[in-house]
């Protein structure tokens, strides 16, 4: 079936060259394909994907010193991803008891991410890990949202590579306006169903939110954001929502998904929905200008 829509999409865009309305890059020969996971093996494709939520932070944090509540709070240290592959649909599962915690209600989270950092003891300094990132182009994802209440939410966004290039800087300040370090291609709260965040942290003017006219959890979606320099344009089931234009990332950035469970600016947390709350996704792709 997702096979079958990309050539729909194709054979529908007609136009190969400007950006025109109907436009996506899998119809333009100036443009490739540079990820893909479609989510049709049995076993993550663990080329592409570390399964557990920006491993690295918590050892950077400890080594500058600064000890940050948010990071602290999520439980195990550093916490691994729960997900059932079935049927070419990821689901990033919250369940009772995985991702092992505490108590069922305690803050978790499920992540893919395409990067990490690790410390190296010899050299004193974060090595990277990065399995894919990019400067540019096209980040698109078909996804179906879970019912989930509040306090529970999902995510497809980008980070910069690399440790020093995170919310605090080295010295333990944390950076105010002056750089973009994240795009948020959604943020998806289940508080608040009919609507989508889109954010640019940390730049002025970088939040968005997106009224819904559907029920995200019943159907799939696509969302897709174009990035160019000084320029982000939000895509929904292919037509244009959005655009910000400002100070974008000056280096590459890598992937992350998530399903999270985390009460606090999300809402306090509906403990009357059961698990497991499931994150479906069928497929994360990514295009470029050759």
């Amino acid at each position: 079936m997702k096979h079958l829509l990309l050539l729909l999409w194709v054979f529908s865009c007609g136009v190969v060259g400007a950006e025109v309305p109907g436009w996506h890059p899998s119809g333009d020969l100036d443009w490739k394909q540079t990820f893909s996971d479609e989510f049709d093996a049995p076993t993550l494709d663990e080329t592409r994907w570390f399964p557990g939520y920006r491993l690295g932070r918590m050892e950077y944090y400890k080594k500058i010193g600064f000890p940050n509540e948010h990071g602290r709070a999520w439980q195990p240290q550093p916490p691994m991803a729960h997900y059932v592959l079935q049927d070419g649909v990821l689901k990033l599962r919250v369940d009772k008891d995985l991702p092992k915690r505490d108590k069922p209600e305690t803050l978790t989270v499920s992540c893919l991410t395409t990067a990490i950092y690790r410390y190296n003891e010899a050299t004193r300094n974060f090595d990277d890990e990065v399995k894919f990132s990019q400067k540019y182009g096209w980040f698109e994802i078909r996804c179906k949202m879970p019912n989930c209440g509040s306090g529970r939410y999902t995510a497809f966004w980008l980070h910069q590579v690399g440790a020093k290039n995170q919310e605090y800087t080295p010295e333990g300040v944390r950076r105010s306006s002056a750089g973009a370090l994240e795009i948020d291609i959604f943020e998806w709260l289940g508080g608040s169903p009919k609507e989508n965040l889109f954010n640019v942290h940390f730049t002025p003017n970088g939040h968005f939110r997106f009224p819904l006219d559907f029920d995200a959890t019943k159907e799939y979606h696509v969302w897709a954001m174009h990035w160019e320099e000084g320029k982000l344009t939000w895509y929904l089931d292919g037509k244009p929502i959005y655009t910000y234009q400002g100070q974008t990332p000056p280096g590459p950035m890598y992937l992350l998904v998530a399903m999270f469970q985390a009460a606090s600016w999300t809402g306090p947390l509906d403990t009357s929905i059961p698990y497991p709350v499931d994150f479906e996704i069928d497929y994360i792709r990514v295009w470029n200008r050759k």
